[in-house]
This record gives C-alpha cells, sequence and structure tokens, in this order.
C-alpha cells in the first residue's frame, strides 16, 4: 500500500513516477526555452536508454562514448520537435527515433575511413 506524501489525496504528483513524470514535463518545457540543466536532467533520466541502444550498436569503448554523445544530441533534436501536449512518460517513445537515427548517422564510416582504415 502506498501512502501518500500529502494529505490531499487528489493530488497526483504525490506518488514516486507520477512526480518524476511532472518533473520530466517540466524539464522538457525548460529546456524547450534554452536551459541546460534541464537538458542535462531529460539526459541523464534517458540515460539507460542511450546505454542500451550504444551496447547494440557498438564494438569497443570509443564507438560506444561516440555512440553515446550521438544519442544526446537525438535527444536535444526532440526537445526541439517534441509537441507541447505529450506527457512526459511519452517523451522517451517520442525521442526514440531522433536518438536511433543520430547514433545511425555517428556510425557511418566517411568516405576516408573506408578508405584508409580506422
Amino acid at each position: 500500500m502506498k501512502i501518500p506524501l500529502s494529505a490531499n489525496n487528489n493530488d497526483k504528483a504525490t506518488t514516486g513516477v507520477a512526480a518524476r513524470n511532472q518533473a520530466l514535463e517540466n524539464s522538457i518545457r525548460a529546456a524547450k526555452k534554452g536551459d541546460w540543466e534541464a537538458r542535462h536532467h531529460i539526459e541523464r533520466n534517458l540515460m539507460p536508454l542511450l546505454k542500451k541502444l550504444a551496447e547494440k550498436r557498438s564494438d569497443n569503448t570509443a564507438t560506444f562514448n561516440r555512440m553515446i554523445e550521438a544519442g544526446k544530441s537525438g535527444i536535444a533534436i526532440a526537445i526541439r520537435k517534441v509537441p507541447a501536449n505529450i506527457p512526459g512518460d511519452r517523451f522517451q517513445i517520442f525521442a526514440l527515433p531522433f536518438i536511433e537515427e543520430a547514433m545511425d548517422k555517428s556510425g557511418r564510416k566517411s568516405i576516408w575511413q573506408r578508405l584508409f582504415g580506422s
């Protein structure tokens, strides 16, 4: 049984999941306005997703780190394009294609890398 943090049971932001979603929604709104702290908060919340996707696309530590950085840039693109009415718990689903696209672009080798290696 969950005990609410306040005496007001009508407050939906008292449970852990609801409070986290509300904080994520607030961070998304602030990041759209240019708040770097809020953007960093979103990146930290989505770090398990970034790690999982980077592990699938990398074979060494350098590639893994490059994929994580590309995923963060994908999050930044998703923040700019997110509609105003999307709830916080759905942002991860909305951002997934942007993150994957950024990681895939980062994983492609340029013509010089294909010709001369590394």
